[in-house]
């Protein structure tokens, strides 16, 4: 119960929180409790936005701690002093894409408005504060990051488990028109390739140093193909209760020899040239008789096309993998 209550960036933050604040009272900083306000905000959930928060927030409280200090020295430790401070300085940051740095930034502009003057020792302090939260908050963010690579293979199984389950549903529509066949496996197979791409993205950015780009790549792949997949299912609809006809038994034939090219890792022109012969297949065969059948048969033609496309947008992935590879 504990462990699903407290997530790690909580615990992480815990952590940083105790150790900046304990750091600072050792070095006998004034106000030491901003330390930890500091630890808070640099704790993020991967290790490339720790960096970057770290870089925006260290560079925009430098910039505060500048700007205010020669500001209450020019002018006078006044409120509207502040106030200016903040229509010069705000925008400034917004523009440089600063402003995570903005809160951090404005208390130790309350700090040197409280001190009533600039001293060596007030800035020093101040710096020593900003090193300690958000040295610690780096250190602790960086100590340990979850590997996503033994879920991220858990839920590429389960998505081609569930594309499998697809396209032997659609066979089985192709051979029975009056089959019923709810597609439950596409709302699946969406839930764990959104997983998988938030988990790949993670996992990147967690390792900066050596980002592995194949399961970005491979999710966003499997996102295009349930697109393909999601039109092909409409052009299924053409099928439902009309008479069963010779073309959709061959096509059921081809889907279902998909299960093997949708969980190889490597591209192969097996389901490449069995469409192609399907194709040829079809322009032998006899003209429709009905409207009817007119319209069938386009669905069925139109399925070959988004199938093909389906297999293009896998090859490619495919083949680059093979490059790098090899």
């Amino acid at each position: 119960m504990l462990k699903g209550w407290i997530g790690l960036r909580v615990l992480k933050t815990a952590i940083a929180v105790a150790a900046a604040v304990g750091t600072a009272q050792l070095l006998n900083l004034s106000e030491p409790m901003f330390a930890g306000v500091l630890a808070i905000l640099g704790v993020e959930v991967t290790r490339r936005s720790g960096f970057r928060s770290l870089f925006e927030r260290l560079s925009a409280s430098l910039v505060a701690l500048l700007v205010s200090s020669l500001l209450f020295e020019l002018l006078g430790y006044h409120i509207w002093t502040a106030a200016l401070y903040v229509l010069l300085v705000f925008p400034i940051l917004s523009r440089l894409r600063l402003q995570s740095g903005i809160v951090p930034g404005s208390v130790l502009v309350f700090h040197v408005y409280g001190a009533g003057a600039v001293t060596v020792e007030l800035l020093w302090n101040e710096a020593l504060l900003l090193l300690v939260g958000l040295g610690w908050a780096a250190i602790v963010n960086n100590l340990y990051m979850p590997d996503e690579r033994k879920r991220l293979q858990e839920l590429r199984r389960t998505v081609e488990g569930r594309f499998a389950g697809i396209f032997a549903g659609m066979a089985s529509v192709l051979r029975d028109p009056g089959c019923l066949w709810s597609g439950g496996e596409l709302l699946e197979a969406d839930a764990a390739v959104r997983e998988g791409l938030e988990r790949a993205m993670r996992e990147q950015h967690n390792r900066p140093w050596q980002p592995d780009f194949y399961w970005t790549s491979y999710f966003n792949m499997r996102k295009r193909q349930l697109e393909i997949i999601g039109t092909m299912m409409e052009l299924l609809s053409y099928v439902y209760d009309h008479e069963r006809l010779p073309q959709g038994g061959l096509l059921a034939e081809l889907f279902d020899t998909m299960e093997g090219d949708i969980r190889s890792d490597y591209y192969e022109d097996r389901p490449r040239a069995a469409l192609n012969g399907l194709r040829a297949s079809f322009r032998t065969m006899e003209l429709p008789r009905t409207r009817e059948e007119f319209e069938v048969r386009s669905a069925l033609l139109q399925l070959t096309v988004e199938l093909d496309r389906f297999l293009d947008t896998a090859s490619r992935l495919k083949k680059r993998r093979l490059e790098e590879r090899g």
